[in-house]
């Protein structure tokens, strides 16, 4: 890959986390909710969902979605489903305004970083984004796959 290329993929990669989204509204919720240490596994979380995204593309998975209305209509729904439950979640076990005490816990901590996972794993906006952009940083005259599955 060229530096120019290089640069470029960077420049995009530190940019794509800007980009409002159901992952960035969940980091913040979970953020005010339940504090930084909470906001900051959900951040992890999502970060790890999008390197799903990235392995998807790579292996084609995004290509299927892209191309099949009924697999990315599922994949829709299912994300916001999911949004939908963590939503009736936090509103049902909201109590009366109080002034919020942050303690990290290793358990909320966890589920934190897998709802962040799962958050972004089904963002369905973030798998057609990655098709359109991994091509362009590949090098159709080089091999993609690594050398133990090709033959």
């Amino acid at each position: 890959m060229s530096v120019t290329l290089l640069l470029a993929y960077v420049g995009t990669a530190l940019f794509l986390p800007l980009m409002p989204g159901p992952g960035l509204l969940y980091i913040a919720g979970r953020t005010l909710a339940a504090g930084p240490s909470d906001g900051v596994a959900s951040c992890i979380g999502t970060a790890v969902g999008g390197f799903l995204h990235v392995v998807a593309g790579a292996i084609g998975v995004s290509a299927l979605l892209t191309t099949s209305a009924e697999a990315f209509l599922l994949l829709k729904f299912l994300g916001g489903a999911y949004l939908i439950f963590l939503g009736t979640q936090a509103w049902r076990s909201a109590g009366p305004p109080a002034a919020p005490k942050f303690s990290p816990d290793r358990r909320t901590l966890s589920k934190a970083f897998r709802q962040g996972v799962f958050v972004e794993a089904t963002n369905p906006k973030t798998a057609a984004f990655f098709l359109a952009l991994i091509p362009q940083f590949l090098d159709p005259s080089k091999p993609t796959r690594p050398a133990v599955l090709r033959k």
